[in-house]
Order: structure tokens, then sequence, then C-alpha cells
């Protein structure tokens, strides 16, 4: 890896971790408004048997997206503490 992407990895590898975190945090409001505007959208408002359902995947869509940043992050932070520690 060149020089610039080393120092580079773990100020995006924090971003990363840090936007995984509040993805997660925000997820059940984030769904709630995904489910509300959908349903605003294709079913004018009222439809209550099948907003649970919409409900529950919207949450879980966030939460699986703010996951997978938390883990990159996590992940580069690792990977760029191992090479700053192999430079030493």
């Amino acid at each position: 890896m060149s020089a610039l992407k080393l120092q580079n990895l773990p100020i995006v590898s924090l971003m990363t971790f840090i936007l995984g975190i509040v993805i997660i945090i925000f997820s059940p409001i984030w769904g709630r408004e995904t489910a509300y505007a959908f349903l605003r959208s294709y079913y004018g408002g009222s439809m209550g048997e099948d907003f649970s359902a919409i409900l529950q995947g919207s949450i879980n869509s966030y939460c699986i997206i703010g996951a997978v940043l938390l883990f990159f992050g996590g992940l580069g932070s690792l990977i760029s503490f191992i090479f700053e520690q192999q430079k030493q």
C-alpha cells in the first residue's frame, strides 16, 4: 500500500465506524419514517395489517447497513493499527 493510503486509512476507518454506529442507533427512527413514507405513497396512509412488516423490514435494512459500515470501519482500524505496529 502506498504511504498516502495508509495515512488516510485510520481517518476513513474511524469515520466509517462512527457512521455505522449512528445508523444503527437511529435505525428505528429512520425505519419508521421510511415505512410511513411508503404507506403514504402507495396506500394513501391506511394499511394497518402490513405496517408492522414494512416497519420491521425498514429497521432491519438500516441495521444491516450500519452493521456493515461498523464492521468495515473496525476492520480498517485494525489493519491500520497492524501496519503501524509493523513500522515500529
